[in-house]
């Protein structure tokens, strides 16, 4: 069915509008919407008002339709056994509309649960079902291995002198496999390479076989067989009497000559040249000969001779033409055959020189007739063949005359702690050796572990030197003096002890220790390398060591051992491990700290190395300048620092040590104060004035301590005093003269302040001299004006005697007043009469008072109370000192 548009609905209702016009189709209308609407009762359909009409179709669909297929999606293709993957299904009806419905879930390998979460198992192409109803949709998806979490070798075969490729997979969680790299290899103990390396087995066998990657390793072992067949080899020497059968077992080889079990090569087929032979092997002589036998199996073949001797009563024998029993090396022997016939005739005969055979010495055909040479002693053996009649005759051979002799070492070599013999030996043409009695005597060497006798001597040497012997041997038989020297040098012995570097030494974590191991026999006599075990902490840490050359790294600080073994001989080392170099600093005041000026503050300082590891900081010194500060080590211990600030302020306090640095902020505050200091802002003072007076504390080191103002007492000779604000006070001037003082008094300090005060006009009741003048201005104009008033007043003649009265009262306050101060300043003067002092001492209290800040009372006058005090200028004055010191 097409889908119902949104301009299809209004192409409808137009065409509906049109027919409803004529009367006639109405019925017919109706009808037609009936069925149009009873045909798109399932859709939905969606419009808006402002959708144009050449907007997207919106698409209809129906939610209650049957579905008739499912189709499974999936983000990914291929996944790893270690992940799982969700997919989805969905069902389409049959115009392609979603509609909703059960799905169920299965796989071929692994597990899928019912929303569709699908864990896989094993790798390879696993198929993803989902159906629903009878529909189904299948999703092949692509599984490879994991991560691999174990190692196995796959190259468990091979064949002797073929190189093969070892080769081994990583396996997953779930046993899944695949191709490693970079495992390292060693077969027997012996190391073979890294990767798939090839390797080619000497001989055939069980070879151990090890494959190690990173924490992972496989150890198997490798069968070595022979190779492909390549050849039967027969036995030389094969012979039977006619009429007799032989079992002939020939040996499979491979191209390299090694033997495999004959049945590897399948079933044999016989040729044979006289007589027969049967598929197993049995031959069945006829006539007398020497005959050929072939065998084949598939392209393998071999070939063979076997000799068949008649089967009647000849004998033949090999003989020696000599009339001794012991042949001489070195010496000719005739050798002939001893025939007896069927007849039992029996006499000599040469066969060929080709069918005799010496177990030693050499043969030679002179004159046609056979000659042996023996060459070395003991027991050996002669054989011929004669016309198929073969035997065989065994002789003793014995040396010949000496030709030369020689002292010789019966061990391969002189070990220490271990006996050797030392021989002298005779040797013939034939290079025959036997001990002769000769003498022996020790020239260099340890004659404590040297022991001669007759023809021998017997060393046990414990140290490593040089050893020489000279013997001397007269042969009787020949007339002969021979003279030989043994000289060698021993080696040292088995190894009995390990010593290394580093017993007890204290380490930092940053260096790298050489063990330098050094190896010893049990005589002390050093070794050279022997591969070595190594542990640290009882973990093994060969590889890591050897891989640097011999040299450990510590990472973590503590105690730590070191344990080195080989041929069960162990050798242990402890150490302790600090932190290293300083990378970096940490206190325990990170936030910052806050310090008095003159007041020592603890802190502790570690330094952190690039592993991490913490230590007391013991070599630390600061950035910031020795007025503002100084850092001392403190006597609480290692990493203790004593810091001592003098100016105060804020800074940054930098540590350094080493190449490490490390800042955190530092406030310094004022101290105790031990001084105080006052200053007054003007020197030019006049009577009436209102002057400032700063009051502050000082340090040791002249940090600005602020003075409490309720334990503060201020006394000036000038006038009053008030606090205004923190340190500062207001002095009110109202007593002029020179060498005005204020005393101030605070936390048991005292400050003096000396100042000339310039008299103004009123005595400075009014201000300062202009002031005082501008008031006298206005009063004087004031009194004119009311002069001008009275005058006339007077004109007119009113009130005459009362101005006058005024008049005369003023003059007579006047003159009272002037009378009042007379005598004030007469008594004065009667009353205070300076002391008389000399120069010498006037200068010596004027200094005194210049170093210590404060006036010096004269000798008649008690420090501190009411009297006669010498200023720094020499000027004495005299100080009215209340109780409360003011």
């Amino acid at each position: 069915m097409d889908r119902l548009t949104y301009k299809s609905l209004i192409d409808v209702e137009v065409r509906v509008d049109f027919m409803r016009r004529d009367s006639t189709t109405s019925l017919l209308l109706t009808g037609v919407l009936c069925v149009l609407m009873f045909s798109f009762s399932g859709l939905n359909l969606v419009s808006t008002s402002h959708l144009a009409l050449d907007e997207e179709e919106v698409v209809a669909r129906q939610s209650s339709s049957q579905p008739v297929r499912i189709e499974i999606s999936s983000e990914v293709n291929t996944l790893t056994a270690d992940e799982v993957n969700l997919f989805s299904a969905e069902l389409y009806d049959a115009v392609n509309n979603l509609v909703s419905g059960d799905v169920v879930w299965s796989c071929s390998n692994g597990s899928i649960t019912s929303d569709g979460m699908f864990y896989p198992w094993s790798s390879g192409s696993i198929s993803v079902q989902a159906s629903h109803n009878g529909l189904i949709d299948t999703f092949n998806i692509s599984v490879t291995a994991g991560v691999g979490q174990s190692l196995q070798i796959t190259s468990l075969s091979a064949q002797a002198l073929a190189p093969v490729s070892l080769t081994a997979d990583l396996l997953d969680a779930r046993g899944n496999s695949k191709a490693s790299s970079g495992v390292t290899w060693t077969i027997d103990g012996e190391y073979v390479g890294v990767g798939s390396p090839a390797w080619t087995p000497d001989d055939v066998g069980q070879y151990l076989v090890q494959a190690r990657l990173y924490q992972m390793e496989h150890v198997a072992t490798i069968e070595v067989t022979a190779g492909s067949p390549y050849e039967f080899v027969f036995d030389t020497g094969m012979q039977v009497r006619s009429g007799s059968s032989l079992l002939i077992t020939p040996r499979l080889l491979d191209v390299n000559g090694f033997e495999m079990n004959v049945t590897e090569a399948g079933n044999r087929f016989w040729e044979v040249e006289n007589g027969s032979i049967s598929l197993s092997g049995w031959f069945f002589s006829t006539h007398p000969g020497l005959w050929a036998v072939n065998v084949s199996a598939g392209n393998v073949t071999g070939s063979g001779l076997i000799r068949v001797v008649p089967a009647d009563a000849s004998i033949s024998q090999v003989t020696v033409l000599s009339d001794s029993d012991v042949f001489v090396a070195g010496i000719s022997y005739e050798l002939v055959a001893m025939r007896t016939d069927s007849l039992g005739y029996t006499g000599t005969i040469t066969p060929l020189l080709e069918n005799f055979s010496v177990t030693s010495g050499g043969l030679a055909l002179l004159d046609g007739r056979v000659y042996w040479t023996p060459g070395s002693m003991g027991t050996h053996e002669i054989q011929v063949n004669d016309e198929g009649v073969i035997s065989s005759l065994s002789v003793e051979v014995t040396h010949g005359n000496a030709i030369d002799a020689s002292l010789e070492l019966e061990t391969n070599s002189l070990v220490a702690g271990e006996q050797s013999t030392v021989a002298f030996y005779g040797i013939d043409v034939m290079g025959n050796e036997w001990i002769v009695n000769g003498s022996l005597t020790l020239v260099n060497g340890n004659s404590s572990q040297y022991f001669s006798s007759n023809g021998y001597a017997t060393i046990t040497p414990q140290e490593v030197t040089v050893w020489r012997i000279e013997g001397s041997w007269y042969d009787l038989s020949t007339d002969t003096r021979f003279e030989s020297v043994f000289q060698m040098q021993s080696s040292p012995g088995n190894l009995a002890f390990i010593q290394l570097n580093g017993e007890g030494a204290v380490l930092p974590a940053d260096t790298a220790l050489y063990l330098d191991p050094k190896l010893y026999d049990g005589y002390s006599n050093p070794l050279d390398e022997v591969a070595l075990n190594w542990t640290v902490d009882g973990v093994d840490a060969t590889v890591d060591i050897l891989l640097s050359d011999l040299y450990w790294i510590p990472t973590t600080i503590g105690g730590h051992e070191i344990r080195a073994n080989a041929d069960g001989i162990f050798a242990t080392v402890r150490l302790t491990v600090v932190a290293g170099e300083a990378r970096s600093l940490v206190t325990d005041f990170e936030d910052g700290i806050t310090v008095s000026a003159g007041v020592p503050s603890e802190l502790f300082i570690q330094t952190i190395d690039a592993h991490g590891n913490l230590a007391p900081a013991t070599n630390v010194e600061i950035t910031l300048e020795s007025e503002y500060g100084m850092l001392e080590a403190s006597s609480s211990g290692n990493g203790y620092w004593d810091f001592t600030g003098q100016t105060a302020g804020s800074y940054t306090l930098d540590f350094v040590q080493d190449e490490a640095r490390h800042s955190i902020p530092l406030t310094i505050n004022p101290g105790v104060a031990v001084r105080l200091i006052s200053t007054i802002e003007n020197l030019n003072i006049d009577q009436g004035d209102t002057v400032l007076l700063r009051i502050q504390g000082a340090d040791a080191f002249d940090n600005i301590v602020e003075v409490e103002p309720e334990n503060t007492t201020v006394s000036c000779t000038s006038g009053s005093s008030s606090h205004v604000t923190s340190d500062t006070w207001e002095l009110d001037i109202s007593t002029a003269g020179n060498d005005r003082s204020c005393n101030i008094l605070w936390n048991g300090l005292l400050s003096q302040n000396f100042f000339d005060v310039e008299s103004v006009l009123l005595g400075g009741a009014v201000g300062s001299t202009n002031t005082a003048m501008g008031l006298g201005i206005f009063l004087l104009s004031l009194i004119l004006v009311t002069l001008v008033v009275l005058v006339r007043k007077a004109n007119r003649g009113e009130d005459q005697e009362w101005v006058e009265d005024e008049f005369d009262d003023d003059y007579e306050d006047d003159y009272d007043d002037d009378e009042e101060d007379q005598l004030l300043d007469e008594s004065a003067e009667t009353k205070i009469v300076p002391p008389l002092l000399s120069d010498e001492l006037r200068s010596s209290l004027a200094k005194k008072a210049a170093e210590v800040g404060v006036m010096q009372a004269t000798p008649e006058t008690v420090q501190g109370s009411s009297g006669w005090y010498v200023d720094v200028s020499s000027e004495v004055q005299y100080w009215n000192v209340g109780e409360d010191g003011s």
